[in-house]
């Protein structure tokens, strides 16, 4: 005999499959299994929808609620008296214990009506939100530079955050990108931006911040501009630095209105140099006096004093009856403050009428020997439209009239040719 201490026997274990059962076999020589891959766009709709109808938060949708679901989506308008039986097997298709829907087994469901149909699923969201540049960043690194990208979300709702592209060493970061809400907005909603320093080795560090609330935005037009951004506490003792960030928003609920008024800068002529070379490197800004958000610039042109710009702006939707617009001609200076080389103000009473205004303006200049001027062309949509409209009317008066001295002329014709058919007829 061994010692019970000695060799451990091994055993070999045979393991033996349980045999399937008749609807196993069926199910398993009549489905296929395949893995999908769908957009963040149909991720971000499928999590909305099962989320609504989630009513009890335990991330299962009953039978009722995907019903529901369908008949939210169009789907019973469109299948008419098949959309009963279609709810009942989209059900029965999906659900593994033939009780609920997991939010997976929701998403397969949700690939497949994409597939069918297209023209319902995905959804529109709500918002379109365009982050396009920043300026003014305070450094983060070594280099006196930044890695910065930029994160938006609703404010209060985690699950709409988005983040955009890292731009590498650099303080004034553009990006251009295009983000959605994630069916995660509703009216009053305020959005929160936060621009990050990226390190690779941790958590990005917070460079500043800003809310843009709903009232600037859930409006025709929505909002297009420069927001002022706040530092982060850990950078606010640093002094010269006051970043900005240009976006914009748009519901995508409310169509695209014609804006109230076009601005077309034309060209300055006679401006003050402000460069050693002796000429300057002007822009021009345009904005309605006291509405910041319906600021505009034109291009830098590099060493002239005679700018030709013949670049178009509107009031973003935000022009009011009464409201001035301000005009300011600035040199630029890449290293330090631009400098302001003459402005003007384009009263009210000057432009909203027929017409507009359509000529030269003298610009207000600290330099009194010289006497530069604006070129702008300034219409108001409304009062376009009106004399359009008048015109119109105008000319139907017209058109009738004349239709009507035709109408006499021809009566008056045929009267006397009668009357001398008659005359003749008598004499015969």
């Amino acid at each position: 005999h061994f010692p019970a201490m000695a060799t451990a026997s091994r055993t070999a274990k045979t393991v033996v499959s349980k045999p399937q059962n008749c609807a196993q076999r069926i199910e398993a020589a009549t489905t296929r299994k395949t893995q999908v891959i769908i957009s963040e766009l149909q991720a971000a709709d499928a999590d909305s929808l099962f989320n609504r109808y989630d009513f009890e938060r335990t991330a299962l949708l009953p039978r009722g609620s995907l019903t529901e679901v369908l008949r939210d989506l169009g789907l019973a308008e469109a299948m008419g008296p098949g959309f009963g039986p279609f709810a009942q097997l989209a059900f029965d298709a999906h659900s593994a214990d033939s009780h609920f829907l997991t939010p997976n087994e929701f998403k397969q469901l949700y690939h497949r009506l994409c597939q069918e149909y297209p023209k319902l699923l995905p959804r529109q969201p709500n918002l379109k939100v365009t982050v396009y540049s920043a300026k003014g960043l305070p450094p983060a690194d070594i280099n006196g530079k930044a890695d910065p990208y930029c994160t938006l979300q609703i404010v209060g709702k985690p699950k709409t955050l988005s983040q955009t592209s890292i731009k590498e060493k650099t303080l004034e970061p553009r990006w251009s990108e295009e983000f959605t809400d994630k069916y995660g907005y509703e009216e009053g909603d305020s959005l929160a931006f936060d621009i990050y320093d990226y390190d690779k080795g941790s958590a990005g560090d917070l460079l500043c911040s800003c809310t843009l609330p709903s009232k600037e935005f859930h409006r025709p037009g929505g909002f297009e501009g420069t927001l002022q951004m706040t530092l982060s506490p850990d950078l606010g003792k640093l002094k010269g630095y006051s970043p900005t960030l240009r976006v914009s928003v748009s519901v995508l609920a409310f169509p695209e209105p014609p804006p109230n008024v076009n601005i077309l800068i034309r060209s300055a002529e006679g401006l003050p140099p402000a460069d050693p070379n002796g000429k300057s490197d002007p822009f021009c800004t345009v904005m309605i006096v006291n509405k910041p958000y319906t600021k505009g610039l034109t291009s830098i042109k590099q060493r002239t004093l005679d700018p030709v710009w013949n670049e178009s702006f509107t009031d973003k939707h935000r022009y009011e009856v009464g409201d001035s617009i301000q005009f300011k001609v600035w040199d630029y200076d890449k290293t330090g403050e631009n400098d302001l080389l003459g402005e003007v103000i384009l009263d009210n009473s000057k432009f909203h009428k027929e017409g507009g205004f359509d000529g030269d303006l003298n610009l207000q200049t600290s330099e009194t020997k010289y006497a530069p001027m604006l070129n702008v062309k300034v219409t108001v949509r409304e009062c376009e439209e009106a004399a359009a409209a008048s015109r119109a009317g105008q000319a139907a008066l017209r058109e009738a009239e004349e239709a009507r001295l035709a109408a006499e002329t021809a009566a008056a014709a045929m009267a006397k040719e009668a009357e001398e058919k008659a005359a003749a007829e008598g004499e015969a």
